[in-house]
């Protein structure tokens, strides 16, 4: 997932007017058409700046020329760059231009050159055969960087080895990789849900507040979540320590990330039988009355666990004015 790029927009020059005459000599040339602008646009359908990263410079169309017979020509087509949600858009020292947060809002960044009078519209009062005309305006050129905070509805976090990715994979088509060592996910990856946008997230340790392992660089894409699910392996043999740390990591990290509503997942149920999980939850349930316990390997879980998060984020979403 491409979260960063630098590119350079255009805007289409305007098309020059035209000097011609008709058969009484009189001025008859066309205006040339206006060069396209360039505009921005938020799509749900689009998910990172991958495609965008492949582009050194993108432009608007080019108006036409004038033509004979008072023809205007034809305006250059607009440009539109459809952006993930959330993108923000800065000028090349940094300041920043504009937040893209919402789909299917336009936004022009740049005009279009304007088109060129011919000499039909020159003509002047005397002598109708006036031999002037305007060339089309420039575009306008410009270099901005993008950035973007990845926007989904729950963000899975963890330990490293946690089945973050497991989860998500069996959630959704995802085929996220999946490995017995940690950092197997070094980037934020989106999978989709239903209409819930879910987003694995790599690995935290302790220390991870102060730079180490992966470091920080996904903290701005949990700002817009809703629900944090904290993934938390039935592997670990003090499994209240491993919550405690990990919360307060999540604190240190940020406040934001830290006052998002959780819901705790117990994972990699299957490395214990029935009767011995039945005693575990019993174990845990004093401290953790709402917490789910699954296997990725068994549906039935799954669907339990999908059922849960729906219900969770329907209910979040409710609950906001």
């Amino acid at each position: 997932m491409i979260d960063k790029c630098n590119i350079t927009i255009e805007s289409g020059k305007g098309g020059d007017g035209m000097i011609a005459f008709d058969n009484n000599r009189k001025a008859d040339g066309g205006n040339g058409g206006d060069g396209g602008s360039v505009y921005v646009i938020g799509d749900t359908n689009v998910y990172d700046l991958s495609k965008l990263s492949e582009l050194k410079k993108v432009k608007a169309q080019d108006g036409e020329n004038g033509n004979k017979n008072k023809k205007t020509g034809k305006n250059g087509d607009d440009l539109e760059i459809h952006l993930p949600l959330v993108t923000k858009i800065f000028n090349q020292d940094g300041t920043e231009l504009l937040t893209v947060s919402k789909s299917n809002i336009k936004v022009k960044l740049l005009d279009g050159g304007k088109g060129g009078d011919g000499n039909f519209t020159l003509r002047g009062d005397g002598w109708d055969g006036k031999m002037s005309r305007k060339k089309g305006g420039l575009g306008s050129i410009k270099d901005i960087k993008l950035e973007l905070n990845f926007k989904s509805d729950a963000i899975f976090l963890g330990f490293p080895n946690a089945g973050k990715s497991s989860i998500v994979n069996s959630l959704s088509n995802a085929k996220y990789k999946v490995a017995p060592y940690e950092f197997t996910t070094l980037n934020p990856q989106l999978a989709v849900m239903g209409r819930y946008v879910l987003m694995d997230l790599p690995g935290l340790i302790e220390g991870t507040s102060k730079g180490k392992g992966l470091g920080l660089d996904f903290v701005k894409h949990t700002k817009y979540a809703k629900l944090l699910v904290h993934c938390i392996s039935l592997e670990n043999i003090n499994i209240i320590d491993t919550y405690n740390r990990m919360r307060k990591e999540f604190l240190k990290i940020s406040e934001g990330l830290y006052s998002i509503p959780e819901f705790v997942v117990f994972t990699k149920a299957d490395i214990f039988s029935n009767e011995q999980l039945v005693l575990k939850k019993k174990e845990l349930s004093k401290v953790f009355k709402d917490a789910i316990y699954i296997s990725v390997y068994r549906k039935e879980d799954v669907n339990l666990l999908k059922e849960e998060l729906k219900k969770r984020l329907s209910s979040i979403s409710n609950s906001v004015v």
